[in-house]
């Protein structure tokens, strides 16, 4: 891969990765490297490819995996507990175009499954579909429409239990993209379909 290539990679999705590597470490210094290693990754496997949706894909696929490999690891049984205070809130609010999701949802999805909190990132962050998410994940349609299902319940657990502590009653609602049907949302154009499961991260 050209350097010019690998640069505009970076610049494009480095924000991106690191979202996604704070929502699974909420740790802005082992995001970084999580981010890091993604990008080192890329080089030694000096992959092409067929669009920058596609590589996209790929970085966060492979940004997942590395994730999972820390949840796992020792490195992060070392760390101590962290407080709320302790998260970076500058990766937990999104920019200024992208109110899908609030710092509360973003917040809360801490305290679901990594698995979960992956594809309600995915799905109304980055607003890939259901389908785009099966094939950057590698796994089954059903399977993500079921993990986003759940992970839906827990969030309006979450944040019913905590909206209660200051007002009884309040009402939490997820946002519902427009309202639109899961898969209604899937046609952003054949540039922004992401590569099956076989283009390993």
């Amino acid at each position: 891969m050209h350097s010019e290539a690998f640069e505009q990679l970076v610049v494009s999705h480095y924000d991106t990765l690191l979202r996604i590597a704070v929502q699974h470490t909420g740790i802005r210094a082992e995001a970084e490297d999580i981010v890091q290693e993604t990008f080192l990754h890329l080089l030694e496997t000096d992959r092409c490819f067929e669009s920058d949706a596609h590589a996209k894909a790929f970085l966060i696929r492979a940004c997942i995996n590395r994730c999972t490999d820390y949840l796992r690891s020792a490195r992060r049984r070392r760390q101590i507990q962290l407080t709320d205070a302790q998260i970076d809130p500058a990766l937990t609010v999104p920019p200024p175009d992208a109110d899908s999701l609030t710092s509360e949802v973003l917040a809360a999805m801490q305290q679901i499954r990594p698995a979960y909190r992956n594809v309600v990132y995915l799905y109304y962050y980055e607003e890939y579909s259901i389908r785009e998410i099966a094939q950057i994940l590698g796994k089954s349609v059903n399977t993500v429409s079921s993990w986003l299902t759940r992970a839906r319940k827990q969030l309006k657990e979450v944040l019913q239990d905590e909206t209660d502590e200051l007002s009884e009653g309040a009402a939490v609602h997820l946002p519902d993209r427009g309202g639109k049907n899961h898969e209604s949302t899937q046609n952003h154009g054949a540039a922004r379909r992401a590569k099956t499961a076989e283009d390993s991260a």
